[in-house]
């Protein structure tokens, strides 16, 4: 799942209006992701009165404008909670995205070396706080190093 991707440290409100101080994992710096993926049962609820109260009001009677009003509002409230939380999901610092890791990790690792750069050359950036990679060391199989040879040169 997504948790795993990213490392969680504390719930800040319930409700989803700020959900979790997360960190990233590639760079460890704090990110908040917004709670809210899609749209719940009391946002159904006042778009269902909304549409209700309206159809009443200009037509006097419920009409099948309602069910269309319910359904366009419904749908542009599940495009604005999606955007807004896939927007807070990519780390601010790196640019490290887990949606785009899960399918394509070579991209997501030019990705963050192309912010990386951008973020070493750009001075607004000095001062602030700069990720915490550590660099992976890779062990090469059957290595062996250089043999030591005297120098026999005049």
């Amino acid at each position: 799942g997504f948790l795993l991707i990213y490392k969680s440290e504390w719930r800040t409100q319930g409700g989803g209006l700020v959900a979790a101080k997360t960190f990233c994992v590639f760079c460890s710096l704090p990110i908040k992701v917004y709670g809210k993926k899609h749209v719940h049962i009391t946002e159904l609820s006042v778009f269902s009165m909304v549409s209700i109260i309206f159809t009443y009001l200009v037509w006097g009677e419920f009409h099948v404008i309602g069910l269309l009003l319910f359904t366009l509002l419904t749908m542009m409230a599940e495009l604005v909670h999606r955007t807004r939380w896939r927007s807070s999901v990519n780390c601010r610092g790196c640019g490290f995205d887990p949606i785009l890791y899960k399918a394509n990790p070579s991209q997501v690792a030019s990705n963050v070396k192309a912010k990386l750069a951008h973020r070493k050359l750009d001075p607004l950036f000095m001062l602030k706080p700069q990720p915490k990679i550590t660099p992976i060391i890779r062990k090469v199989k059957n290595y062996r190093p250089p043999a030591k040879t005297k120098d026999l040169s005049l």
